[in-house]
């Protein structure tokens, strides 16, 4: 705020007042500062504070600190410095009564040891002179951001945690709602809180059931071979879930009950029993007469033992 400048261009002790020794007595400008109401006004030498005031209609209380004495005469070019006295009411977390003479808002709050952060609030400027009854209101405020149904938004708030938060903005929460950080946490600069809308629905879906396979033996067929003797046909039924959503698309589900439409048939398939025949093991013996020729004896899985030529 700018400083305000009275100007009264009053000469005190008129030479009809006999407080001159005449009338071409020199003049004294003197300049008056009272906290951010400053006066220039013009007066006769030999005059007083105590006067300059009267005539200036400025008035003092005893608590009040007036420099120069209000007794002491002022010079050309004098100032006069009114520090006024002031109690005043600091509303923060609790309430306090401060007397302070000639100090500001700030002061207060050096005093107190109030720490401003860079979101607070203080209904009067930090370099406003005290007045007599002034209320200082202190609000100390963070900024967050709320992330819920789709938007994100910052917020300055007084609440002190994340419940308070959401109270404070009119946010309505469900019990199955999963807030983080949860509802019991202290806000800090820069929390951001997040509130996943959680649903719970029923969805009832149509499922195949599949059919089983069962296993016949024929000791007709080698044990390689099989086939099919019955087809397996699938089955259906029908599955009731409880379906959980989180900000409308699907977390995990559970079946709570299952109805059977049709039973499945099932597959019949034969197979063979019969081991093929195997070569165990093949010796082979060389003639004794040089010719190169000889045979093999070949024993098989089933005992048999055959010659072959070679």
């Amino acid at each position: 705020m700018k400083s305000r400048y009275k100007k009264i261009p009053v000469l005190l002790g008129l030479c009809a007042a006999g407080l001159l020794t005449g009338c071409g007595a020199k003049n004294t400008q003197v300049h008056i500062m009272d906290g951010r109401q400053n006066t220039e006004i013009l007066v006769a030498g030999n005059t007083t504070v105590a006067e300059v005031l009267k005539e200036a209609e400025i008035t003092v209380d005893d608590k009040d600190t007036v420099t120069p004495a209000l007794d002491s005469v002022v010079k050309n070019q004098s100032e006069i410095q009114i520090e006024r006295h002031a109690a005043v009411t600091l509303v923060e977390d609790q309430t306090e009564k401060v007397e302070m003479t000639g100090k500001t808002v700030q002061d207060v709050l050096d005093e107190k040891g109030v720490e401003l952060k860079k979101h607070d609030y203080v209904n009067h400027s930090l370099d406003a002179y005290l007045e007599d009854g002034m209320e200082i209101q202190v609000i100390h405020r963070l900024a967050v951001t709320i992330q819920v149904d789709g938007e994100t938004k910052e917020y300055l708030t007084e609440a002190k945690n994340v419940a308070d938060l959401l109270e404070e903005q009119s946010i309505a929460v469900d019990k199955k709602d999963i807030v983080k950080p949860g509802m019991e946490r202290e806000l800090s600069e820069g929390t951001k809180v997040v509130i996943e809308r959680v649903s719970v629905k029923q969805v009832v879906e149509k499922e195949k059931v599949p059919f089983e396979t069962e296993v016949e033996y024929s000791g007709s067929m080698y044990s390689d071979e099989s086939v099919e003797k019955t087809p397996g046909v699938e089955g259906e039924k029908e599955v009731t879930y409880e379906v959980t959503y989180v900000d409308g698309k699907e977390d995990h589900r559970k079946a709570v009950s299952e109805k059977m439409l049709k039973e499945p048939v099932s597959q019949v398939v034969t197979k063979g029993t019969k081991q093929r025949r195997r070569i165990v093991s093949k010796q082979k013996v060389e003639d004794c007469d040089g010719s190169g020729h000889g045979y093999y004896i070949i024993t098989w899985s089933d005992g048999k033992v055959e010659y072959q030529d070679y």
